[in-house]
């Protein structure tokens, strides 16, 4: 079984580190009132996968976690700081110098309103990203879901919220059954959402076109970024509004965007192909500059990267 299932060796628990296995609560704790960060520490300059690392935006992501808080009624006993810390100690306790993610885990104490418990356990991953990766590369067949995205009057959508991920696995299992790769959810208006554990964005036109936070999205910390960097550095337009389901049909480009799925280009949606070239002239183009951003090759880009 992967790290990402079991965790590393040690991790991060109310205070103090120990061994991943011994982080253990009650079978009753309300668990299923969690919530959490996917947040992810790369190698700088990716020196033979190994070496420095740097933790991607940390200051917007434990700021998303202190709003996912407080949608849903919890309290965070630990500063930002006291956080990053406990990240940093975790990730040395486990001697890592290659990719790294960082999970911050926080649920509320049986019986209690006020006490939780928080937990930050870390494992290495792979990256898709880098000039010439195949994983970038590799064909990926999308279909729209039969399931809908939560709507904000069911569940917070803006929350990352483990509650939440179960509308997400219901559409991963639907797509896997199907023999497809992954599912897009339309919103409970019928416009697109996002995909299952990432925002979606769209080329048309020779812009960039993603849907708002009001069509049930998780406000990604990623998607915030190429929000700036896209017209910013990379002089791409950027349209923020309602996609219908048969826009994204006759997008000339298609990607995810997201802490876990980094840049993921999108082949084809319901079998239907988006445009002539895969991946996209602007996805691969998006993609190399995020390598480069998280790598720390982009210095108007260092003040987002926190160093273990």
């Amino acid at each position: 079984m992967s790290e990402a299932f079991h965790g590393a060796k040690y991790c991060w628990m109310n205070g103090e580190i120990i061994k991943t296995e011994d982080a253990l609560i009650s079978a009753m704790e309300p668990v299923h009132l969690s919530i959490f960060e996917g947040i992810k520490a790369y190698v700088e300059n990716d020196v033979n996968g190994e070496g420095r690392l740097n933790i991607f935006q940390w200051k917007s992501h434990i700021d998303r976690l202190s709003r996912s808080a407080a949608f849903c009624g919890l309290k965070i006993p630990y500063t930002k700081e006291e956080l990053l810390e406990a990240a940093r100690k975790t990730i040395k306790a486990n001697g890592f110098r290659t990719n790294v993610y960082v999970q911050p885990r926080i649920w509320p104490k049986a019986g209690s309103l006020e006490e939780v418990h928080v937990v930050v356990p870390v494992w290495t991953f792979d990256t898709i990203l880098g000039r010439g990766n195949p994983k970038f590369s590799k064909e990926r067949r999308f279909m729209i879901s039969s399931w809908r995205r939560i709507a904000s009057d069911a569940l917070p959508p803006q929350a990352k919220a483990w509650a939440n991920y179960a509308n997400s696995a219901l559409a991963v299992r639907e797509a896997t059954r199907l023999h497809y790769d992954g599912a897009i959810f339309l919103d409970n208006r019928g416009f697109v959402s996002e995909g299952t554990g990432a925002c979606i964005m769209t080329v048309r036109d020779g812009k960039v076109v993603t849907p708002p936070v009001t069509a049930s999205i998780l406000e990604s910390v990623t998607r915030g970024a190429l929000l700036k960097i896209l017209p910013e550095d990379l002089g791409i337009p950027v349209e923020v509004r309602d996609i219908t389901r048969v826009e994204l049909y006759a997008s000339e480009e298609a990607f995810l965007c997201g802490t876990g799925w980094e840049i993921t280009p999108i082949t084809s949606v319901d079998d239907l192909p988006l445009g002539r070239e895969y991946p996209g002239a602007f996805t691969k183009r998006i993609a190399e500059y995020y390598a480069d951003i998280v790598a720390n090759k982009v210095e108007k880009r260092k003040e987002w990267l926190a160093s273990m």
